[in-house]
């Protein structure tokens, strides 16, 4: 079924496939840190939010490492290894743990978003709709080095990937699309947000199922904001921090 004109024009006759390959680590990344806390036996939650802190970097790179136009990345100061899929930079984050708060609120991690983060959207987000802060304003250390984003190209664009997700139920939702970084606080402004069918309900295989397509199942998305150009700015990287990089 037809995509979005964003997502088409974002990763062309691909788009299908990449959405389905997002959905499906996703899943699996979740899926690996609900063992990881079965595994544990604690009703400490910490078993969950570390394995899910690592392991939706390392699904998403498994995911897409045998597509062509594909680099995994790691930038200076980063912990992670980032997906750069034909010019698109993926950084998936947790902004919830139940459905009381809605994507149009998310913030990137609980705290302060690293340096790091920070310079990824000054650099490879959307143009600002209206004026904000300078990043340093926002991340005093973060602007005089800048050497660990120079490894990726200039016309690189951030494309996020937000979901909600608990130990309990596992995966809620995911949503992918381009936001500015409006504060030190990590609030975004959404240019173009999109749902992410979840592999079971695009009747995608199960993780390890070799005899169904990779992208079956694809379901429509609505048209939402308009897409804006990516900006670039320069910036420094610090390491990207468990509540910076989705939280636990």
């Amino acid at each position: 079924m037809r995509m979005s004109q964003w997502a088409e024009e974002t990763f062309g006759q691909r788009a299908p496939l990449i959405r389905q390959g997002v959905a499906e680590a996703l899943s699996v990344a979740l899926e690996n840190a609900r063992d990881a806390q079965k595994a544990a036996r604690t009703d400490h939650l910490h078993p969950f939010g570390f394995t899910l802190m690592s392991r939706k970097f390392e699904a998403l790179a498994k995911a897409f490492e045998d597509m062509g136009d594909v680099r995994i990345v790691k930038p200076g100061g980063s912990q992670h290894e980032l997906v750069l899929l034909d010019g698109k930079l993926l950084f998936p984050f947790r902004y919830a743990k139940d459905r009381s708060l809605t994507v149009m609120s998310a913030r990137i991690g609980d705290g302060r978003p690293s340096a790091l983060v920070q310079a990824l959207f000054h650099r490879f987000g959307p143009a600002p709709r209206i004026r904000q802060l300078a990043l340093h304003d926002i991340a005093p250390h973060a602007v005089p080095v800048v050497e660990a984003l120079d490894e990726l190209p200039e016309d690189t664009r951030l494309v996020l990937i937000a979901y909600a997700a608990n130990a309990h139920a596992g995966l809620l939702d995911a949503w992918w699309g381009e936001a500015e970084l409006l504060d030190r606080f990590g609030s975004l402004r959404w240019h173009r947000c999109e749902p992410i069918p979840l592999a079971q309900e695009a009747g995608a295989p199960a993780a390890g199922d070799s005899a169904a397509a990779f992208d079956q199942g694809v379901l429509p998305m609505p048209e939402l904001n308009p897409r804006t150009t990516a900006t670039r700015r320069s910036a420094e990287a610090t390491p990207i921090r468990p509540e910076a990089a989705g939280g636990a």
